[in-house]
């Protein structure tokens, strides 16, 4: 029977179903990079908002390319 969320319950317990597939992380490939002391403060301040370096550099550098008319890889 569901309860007041929707969710169909069996003993008490909820039984999820997702309608959207498991997000899969892609596979990294290691870059060294040196940032300026200015600009790793910077990046220390995002990282305090919750933000992955990692994931910086890599919008940075797809933005860059895509500016730059580099086709995206396939």
């Amino acid at each position: 029977m569901p309860d007041s969320a929707g969710e169909v319950t069996k003993g008490g317990a909820a039984e999820f179903s997702s309608a959207l597939p498991l997000r899969k992380r892609e596979q990294k490939v290691p870059l060294n990079t040196y940032v300026r002391p200015g600009t790793q403060q910077r990046i220390e301040v995002l990282k305090g908002r919750g933000y992955a370096v990692t994931d910086i550099v890599d919008a940075a550098l797809n933005e860059f390319l895509d500016r730059a008319g580099v086709p995206p890889s396939e």
